[in-house]
């Protein structure tokens, strides 16, 4: 069979200055540079009541998939970003899909399998969360995951080697000038993303009276408790995901989860052992080295790329920071700008899917 349209799917880009959307928008872009057809998701109106905006969902959704049905066709290649909603009903059309003859390839943004609890997502019954996306998964031609780790566990739940493909992580697209990067006198780190003590309550507890006595916190994103604000825990605003890159300011850019600071705790933590953190690529795509928590997954590419150090706790940082020389900072600096080029052109998503499509070809004989 040879391969006739690419098409691929996701929602219409984020305008809200957060990260969540820039990951799919970003292979929406990529996947239009190479000329595939694309078929929109619309998203309810987030002014409606919540119940309405379930209900919403469930009928555009139907009626999307049905759509979808009727034109892919034997010798298509479908391009699916997961998770999106209403997964119940992908889980029954993919497999209509597929029964038609078309490729399927998964992009995995998210496992929920595997941060089942997190955020709001089920808590009680994950099993059936479980259930649901494994199942789905096993209808696809390609999955694309995230690392080696990402990797491992969908072997251990029955998947084949030949159908998954590392990302290694995911491109940062954004035209924003890389500002020079140079150690400072003063020990200094920059956090993106959420910053709700809630979500990120390690934050508040990085400058206690014993640790980290003259590190700097630099913190960009939605939510921060600006009453925790001082000299050292400094609040520099929320600024949409394109932009960023040419405003963070730090010696390196701090890859963290969870609610403590000694080390990544709870579920959050557990689920940085298996995925890519987007807020990495961010860093990197700012020519920014970094720091991970030593058993994050994302750490073996960090230390293979030699754009970062890791660190066990967060009450390390300071020192972690000070033994890093001028040279060797250079030495990431440079690292992490040859990095940042391949984020912002696609590199990591092209090669992936390249390597995934190219065992849905026939061999030649």
């Amino acid at each position: 069979m040879r391969i006739k349209m690419v098409y691929y799917t996701g929602y219409e880009e984020a305008t809200r200055n957060t990260a969540g959307g820039k990951a799919p928008a970003d292979i929406k872009k990529l996947c239009e540079r190479r000329g595939y057809s694309f078929v929109k998701i619309l998203m309810p109106s987030p002014n409606l009541p919540a119940i309405l905006q379930k209900i919403w969902k469930y009928n555009f959704a139907k009626k999307y998939w049905e759509n979808l049905c009727n034109t892919l066709k034997k010798g298509d290649v479908f391009i699916y970003q997961h998770p999106l909603y209403v997964k119940h009903l992908a889980a029954k059309y993919i497999s209509k899909i597929k029964k038609n003859g078309v490729k399927l390839v998964v992009l995995i943004h998210d496992l929920e399998s595997l941060r089942k609890g997190i955020e709001g997502f089920i808590k009680n019954n994950g099993h059936i969360n479980d259930e649901v996306e494994l199942t789905l998964f096993k209808e696809f031609d390609v999955i694309i995951c995230h690392n080696e780790k990402m990797k491992q566990f969908l072997l251990d739940n029955g998947f084949q080697e030949h159908q998954i493909v590392c990302l290694e992580i995911f491109d940062y697209l954004s035209d924003a000038v890389c500002r020079p990067r140079e150690k400072t006198l003063q020990p200094s780190v920059a956090i993106a993303g959420t910053l709700h003590i809630n979500k990120s309550g390690y934050i508040y507890k990085i400058l206690d009276n014993i640790h980290n006595k003259n590190l700097v916190v630099n913190l960009y994103g939605n939510y921060f408790d600006e009453s925790q604000t001082n000299d050292r825990l400094v609040y520099k605003g929320s600024f949409p995901p394109e932009k960023l890159p040419s405003c963070i300011e730090g010696d390196f850019g701090l890859v963290w989860d969870g609610s403590e600071a000694y080390t990544c705790a709870g579920n959050t933590g557990e689920y940085l052992k298996y995925n890519n953190p987007h807020k990495t690529s961010l860093y990197l795509s700012s020519g920014l080295p970094v720091i991970v928590w030593t058993e994050a997954a994302i750490a073996d590419f960090v230390v293979k790329n030699k754009v970062g150090i890791t660190v066990n706790s967060l009450f390390d940082l300071e020192e972690a920071i000070s033994q890093v020389t001028k040279e060797e900072y250079v030495i990431m600096c440079q690292n992490a700008k040859g990095i940042a080029e391949k984020l912002r052109n696609g590199y990591y998503f092209y090669k992936a899917l390249d390597k995934g499509i190219s065992q849905l070809e026939p061999k030649e004989s």
